[in-house]
C-alpha cells in the first residue's frame, strides 16, 4: 500500500480548495491553512479528522514565510505537495487602488507562495527528497474582467512564477499551474452561473475536473513549469461572456 502524501493546502477552509481538501483527504494527509476561516478549518479538521488533518493560521500579508514552512513542516513531519490555492478575489473602484491594496493582493497571491515555493525547495533539496507545487490561477487572465485590477496583476505574478521557478527548482520540485473557470457559485452568483453555463462549451466546470488534473500532476514524474487551464472551453470563446 501506498505511503498517503502530505499535502498543503493553503487558504483551504473554505470555497473551491475546501472541496479539494475532502476529496484528496480520502487518500492523503491534508494541512489546510486559513487565515479568517477559523470556524470552517475545524468544521474541516472534524469532518476529515485529526489522524488525517490539521489546520494551521496565518496572516499571508504580514506574517513570515519561512517560520509558516516550519511550523507547516512540523504538522506531519514532511509535505509531499503544496497547493497555493489562498485568494481574495473583490470588486474595487478604479479610484480606490492605492499601494496597501496592491500590496495586500501582491502579497497574498504572489509574494507568500513565491517565498514558500522557495523554502520547500531548500528542504527537499537539502533533504535529497521531492516534491510538487501547485499553483492557482484564473482562466481568464489573458480576458479579465473590470474592477479586479489588483487581483489578475498579482494572479498574472502567480502564473509567471509557475514558467519562471520550473528549471530553477529541477529536479527537486515540480511546479505547475491549475488555472479553474467558473466552477463553485457563491450564493449571489447563482442565477448569473445558470446563464452563462449554457454560453460555455462545456458548461460550469464541475469540482471533479479539477481533483483530476490535480492528481494528474502530482502523479507525473515529468510535467513542470506548466499551465492547463480546466474551464470548461471558456478561454476558446472568441467574446467575453461578461
Amino acid at each position: 500500500m501506498n505511503k498517503k502524501k502530505v499535502i498543503l493546502i493553503t487558504g483551504g477552509a473554505t470555497s473551491l480548495a475546501k472541496e479539494i481538501a475532502l476529496a484528496l483527504s480520502k487518500e492523503n494527509k491534508i494541512i489546510i491553512h486559513f487565515n479568517n476561516s477559523e470556524k470552517e478549518a475545524i468544521f474541516l479538521l472534524n469532518e476529515i479528522g485529526e489522524d488525517n488533518c490539521k489546520i494551521i493560521k496565518s496572516d499571508f500579508t504580514n506574517d513570515d514565510p519561512t517560520l509558516f514552512f516550519k511550523k507547516a513542516l512540523s504538522l506531519f513531519s514532511s509535505i509531499d505537495v503544496i497547493l497555493n490555492t489562498s485568494s481574495i478575489f473583490t470588486k474595487i473602484n478604479i479610484d480606490e487602488i492605492n499601494k496597501l491594496e496592491i500590496e495586500k493582493y501582491t502579497n497574498i497571491h504572489s509574494t507568500f507562495p513565491l517565498l514558500l515555493t522557495l523554502e520547500y525547495y531548500k528542504y527537499l533539496r537539502e533533504n535529497k527528497k521531492t516534491g510538487v507545487v501547485i499553483n492557482f490561477t484564473d482562466a481568464q487572465l489573458a480576458n479579465p474582467t473590470l474592477g479586479r485590477i489588483p487581483y489578475y496583476l498579482s494572479k498574472s505574478s502567480l502564473s509567471f512564477q509557475t514558467k519562471l521557478l520550473a528549471a530553477e527548482v529541477a529536479p527537486y520540485l515540480r511546479i505547475n499551474e491549475i488555472a479553474p473557470g467558473f466552477t463553485l457559485a457563491k450564493e449571489w452568483e447563482v442565477e448569473y452561473f445558470d446563464k452563462i453555463n449554457e454560453k460555455i462549451p462545456f458548461g460550469i466546470v464541475k469540482v471533479k475536473e479539477i481533483i483530476n488534473t490535480i492528481n494528474y500532476l502530482i502523479d507525473s514524474k515529468q510535467v513542470t513549469g506548466q499551465s492547463i487551464k480546466v474551464d470548461g472551453g471558456l478561454s476558446t470563446l472568441p467574446l467575453k461572456l461578461i
